[in-house]
């Protein structure tokens, strides 16, 4: 139901958690249902990056080496690999290389036609596809034509842009919370300001007897949202 960029993105909010993470936090942190998660769960787990254990959910080697890469070459090549990992993106790759991509409704006529794919699923998977062989810079476009490069040659040489890696930054000196302490029925509760960039506060509210258990998931919410410089 969703291409290779949309898998990156699960693996990438999993990544934050640690390279695990539950299936409730991972949707809370798309601000989607827990039945909707699923599918993007189930769409990534074609492209080999993560497995499901119950409601666990694991980043797998292949994506581990898209997360957190030691070159940009490798990034590019492991997305590639996700990409053929998918069956059916892969023979549509051999069927279209050397030459061009059809439009998106000519091929979904194709993928229904030749690769036997459901009339109900051929739009999504033809979309799907074209979206995901840009995204792995698998092809090329120019005016509007997407084409297949024959042979081997390398994917570096065919790209002009490399993904970029992020480098190690010297860690920020934080400034220093105000914390204020309320009763909160029979509990007091912690209230922090966060005083953080560009004049931008945040207000965190935790009761002050938090298990170790609820502390490590709290932790695992808060790094889902930061940003990398």
């Amino acid at each position: 139901m969703f291409d290779l960029e949309d898998a990156v993105r699960i693996i990438n909010s999993v990544n934050k958690g640690g390279g695990t993470l539950d299936l409730d936090t991972l949707a809370q942190a798309w601000n989607c249902a827990s039945s909707t998660i699923r599918h993007h769960i189930s769409s990534a787990k074609h492209y080999e990056l993560i497995v499901q254990e119950g409601e666990i959910i694991k980043n797998k080697e292949l994506a581990k080496s898209i997360c957190m890469p030691i070159s940009n070459e490798e990034k590019i090549q492991s997305i590639q690999n996700a990409f053929f990992s998918c069956k059916v993106y892969s023979d549509l790759f051999d069927r279209f290389k050397g030459a061009r991509v059809p439009d998106e409704l000519m091929l979904s006529n194709i993928i229904h036609r030749e690769f036997k794919v459901s009339a109900t699923g051929k739009g999504i998977l033809s979309k799907n596809f074209i979206a995901s062989v840009k995204f792995a810079r698998l092809a090329r476009e120019q005016d509007g034509q997407l084409t297949i490069p024959s042979g081997e040659e390398s994917i570096i040489t065919r790209t002009d842009e490399n993904y970029e890696v992020p480098q190690k930054v010297d860690e920020q000196k934080s400034l220093v919370p105000k914390e204020e302490v309320v009763a909160g029925g029979d509990q007091e509760i912690h209230t922090v300001n966060l005083i953080l960039s560009e004049g931008r506060n945040a207000k965190l509210t935790i009761p002050c007897n938090l298990s170790k258990k609820e502390a490590e998931r709290l932790k695992k919410q808060i790094e889902i949202f930061v940003m990398e410089d």
